[in-house]
């Protein structure tokens, strides 16, 4: 009997190592990974994934009873170093050499299963140039919450690869002017103490707001208020789930979603405005609830001709819990990181964030400036000020505080204010000063 062994992902920024063992003669497959943490610091530096590798190749010896008599083709790969003379130690038959065929599809395909899991899809199967960027490329789209999954300790990575950026991407922040994102919340398009209430009024008074708006192209991203929240909480959708219950339940926040949806779409196709929808639930796919992947070629493409996408808070498939919810704070975040955008409107009932509701506490008091800095100190400090009834499963304001700063990219900031009011969102894009709470990192 012949025993190969086999890496793959050595050449890859993101992940860990597999290593994959088989027996030529019957086929029998067993992989195993060399953990991300041990290509990062302090791990990297010692070395230890030369016996992390050993220790997980001998645990698959012993579940494939390979005997002393068996010889093992070891491929002559670096990560393999720890194996190849770690087995010899243990009276093994080690033959280094070249590993091809089958053994080196299977642990290649078990790669790319590992990353799409990750939420990076359409990866080459053969290691590359391709994959390489493709894998930075991911990174860089979120690189506070990806840095997690990449091998750090490569001397490259801090250096240079870190810092990488597409040039076809570095030609397009040149060439285009940044989008506004603009987020609608659902308590102001909606009633969220009624279930599936819109504000048809308030609706078309934004929406002529946004509409007058011709110096920047747009992205519209909603709540989902009273009607997407209410079906949301009741079968526990952000928790998610693999029963037909739930599934159930994600058709019908889904299909809440689309409703409230088209009434916006109405209201831009009423005011002459091109918009087109494009669902989130469609394009977004994330990881244990937080966005991993986002496909913008289309959203791109409409901006480009001059659409307004409008987006919302949607179910999300989940490669961690089978689907989500994505709120529309998270959604409007991602994006500003993608499209470079140096303004986030939060469009609310109020002009900005108050320590109480204004409209029951003449107390109240705004916050005109919020950093990064002081952040823990507002939240201790704020009130909700939405209905105490009110149904909502993204954590009310202080929810969308937290979610504004975990995805705020520096040289951006966000501005929380009443944008109905006509002409307060041109001033606030052409620099302006308006009643409003702005935040920025410190």
């Amino acid at each position: 009997m012949t025993i190969q062994i086999d890496d793959a992902g050595w050449g890859d920024p993101i992940g860990g190592v597999l290593i994959g063992i088989y027996r030529v003669e019957t086929s029998e497959y067993v992989v195993k990974e060399i953990e991300v943490t041990y290509f990062q610091e302090p791990n990297f530096a010692e070395k230890t994934f030369l016996i992390r590798g050993l220790e997980l190749v001998l645990e698959a010896l012993t579940c494939m009873r390979v005997s002393k008599d068996e010889s093992i083709q070891v491929c002559r790969g670096i990560v393999l170093d720890g194996v190849r003379d770690g087995l010899k130690a243990h009276g093994y038959e080690v033959i280094p050499t070249k590993i091809e065929g089958q053994l080196q599809e299977l642990v290649e395909a078990n790669l790319v299963t590992s990353l799409e899991k990750l939420g990076l899809y359409d990866v080459p199967r053969v290691s590359g140039k391709e994959r390489f960027f493709l894998q930075l490329e991911w990174i860089q789209d979120d690189l506070e919450h990806r840095e997690k999954f990449v091998k750090t300790g490569w001397k490259n990575w801090s250096k240079k690869l870190r810092n990488w950026r597409p040039k076809w991407r570095q030609s397009q922040q040149r060439i285009h002017v940044p989008p506004i994102i603009i987020k609608l919340g659902g308590s102001i398009i909606s009633d969220k103490t009624k279930r599936s209430t819109a504000r048809i009024d308030t609706i078309k008074q934004l929406v002529k707001e946004i509409s007058s708006i011709k110096s920047h192209p747009i992205v519209v991203v909603h709540g989902g208020g009273s009607f997407g929240h209410f079906p949301a909480k009741a079968y526990e959708i952000h928790r998610g789930g693999r029963s037909r219950k739930k599934k159930v339940g994600v058709t019908e926040t889904a299909l809440e979603m689309t409703n409230l949806g088209n009434l916006i779409h109405s209201a831009f196709l009423e005011f002459q405005q091109p918009a087109i929808p494009i669902r989130s639930s469609s394009i977004i796919v994330s990881l244990d609830g937080r966005i991993s992947h986002m496909d913008l070629q289309a959203l791109q493409e409409f901006l480009r001709q001059g659409f307004i996408p409008i987006l919302s808070g949607d179910v999300a498939a989940d490669t961690v819990t089978g689907f989500t919810i994505v709120s529309g704070d998270q959604i409007s975040m991602y994006l500003a990181r993608l499209l470079n955008a140096k303004k986030v409107i939060f469009a609310t009932d109020v002009e900005g964030l108050y320590t109480a509701d204004p409209k029951e506490d003449p107390r109240a008091r705004r916050f005109d400036l919020i950093t990064s800095e002081i952040l823990q100190e507002v939240l201790d400090e704020i009130a909700v000020g939405e209905a105490s009834d009110a149904t909502d499963v993204t954590e009310g304001m202080r929810g969308k505080l937290s979610e504004i700063f975990k995805g705020l990219p520096k040289g951006c900031e966000v501005i929380i204010t009443d944008i109905r009011k006509p002409g307060t969102l041109k001033r606030i894009i052409a620099g302006k000063s308006v009643p409003a709470t702005r935040l920025r990192q410190s």
